[in-house]
């Protein structure tokens, strides 16, 4: 369990060795950094740095943590200019899916933690990533699906993100991919769509 920085000097040490561990992992990636590389990259000794992490571990889970508020931005501002709430179901699954894939192709940092996604500390950002997807998905069928009301509509949207969540994670973590971008974002988009057609 980190500290948790309730002052404005504490709360900017906290940044500053999140930031640290992101240009090392970048630099060096997961397996040659270590706290020692972080601590000297944020200026700091490594006692400092175990004041607010315990272990390398718990940097890289805060950094999680804000790759998960970078992308989860990224969403609002984009598909809040495209106006979802008047989307079809199919475009609007491929246009989040794509803006999701862009966010994460940006940076290359996300690319090498993607890579190494079964090997972090992963639940707690994940389980930030699946509510905003949640909420975002109960307003849209809500909305959408008024005169047809979806059974089960929190176990299906749960299905479905983790689902979409964990194949673009082993989309973008294979080097070269086993296939087609394509493919993959129509595939998910038939499933998503699939799964919430009206039937007699």
């Amino acid at each position: 369990m980190r500290k948790q920085p309730r002052q404005k000097r504490s709360r900017e040490m906290v940044e500053a060795l999140v930031d640290a561990t992101a240009t090392v992992l970048a630099e060096r990636g997961l397996d040659h950094t270590t706290t020692n590389h972080i601590a000297e990259a944020a200026g700091v000794s490594v006692g400092s740095l175990y004041q607010y992490f315990p272990d390398k571990e718990a940097l890289v889970e805060a950094l999680l943590e804000r790759m998960i508020r970078d992308v989860t931005r990224t969403f609002n501002r984009t598909l809040g200019e495209m106006n979802p709430g008047h989307m079809a179901l199919d475009e609007l699954a491929r246009n989040a899916i794509t803006v999701g894939l862009a966010a994460l192709r940006a940076n290359p940092l996300h690319l090498e933690l993607i890579r190494n996604w079964h090997r972090l500390p992963v639940s707690g950002p994940l389980d930030q990533l699946e509510q905003y997807f949640l909420t975002a998905g109960r307003l849209y069928f809500l909305e959408q699906f008024r005169e047809h009301p979806v059974d089960n509509l929190p176990a299906r949207l749960y299905v479905l993100i983790n689902s979409t969540v964990f194949t673009l994670a082993r989309f973008l973590g294979q080097d070269p991919p086993m296939m087609r971008e394509r493919a993959v974002v129509d595939a998910l988009v038939d499933t998503i769509v699939g799964a919430f057609a009206v039937r007699d």
